[in-house]
């Protein structure tokens, strides 16, 4: 249980960060596509960029909002991890699965 409940800590700040970096860069976005958009013609070559980067902008505020609802699934799930009794069978093959998905999702081995 003990590893299951650390694997969640990790992703649940990992999500932190990760929504965090988002919040800033869409502000970022859109202080400069609301600049770019009062001055731009739309057959101009920036507007074009403006744009597709808005495009890119609603991917992810998508993917944000994803995030923000595997976070919440991930505190549940500490939670109930929590509440749980160490006879709870976590500390057998789910645990490995577990690590496993950790380890997939941040790319790296062990």
């Amino acid at each position: 249980m003990h590893d299951s409940y650390q694997l969640a800590e990790k992703l649940s700040t990992r999500l932190d960060e990760m929504g965090k970096d988002l919040g800033s860069m869409i502000e970022e976005i859109n202080d400069a596509s609301s600049s770019l958009n009062k001055t731009a013609k739309p057959d101009d070559p920036l507007s074009q960029v403006v744009r597709v980067l808005n495009g890119h902008l609603t991917q992810l505020q998508q993917i944000d909002q994803g995030a923000a609802t595997l976070q919440l699934k991930v505190a549940a799930a500490q939670k109930a991890g929590q509440g749980m009794g160490s006879t709870n069978g976590l500390n057998g093959p789910s645990s490995d699965a577990a690590d496993s998905f950790y380890r997939s999702f941040m790319g790296r081995s062990r």
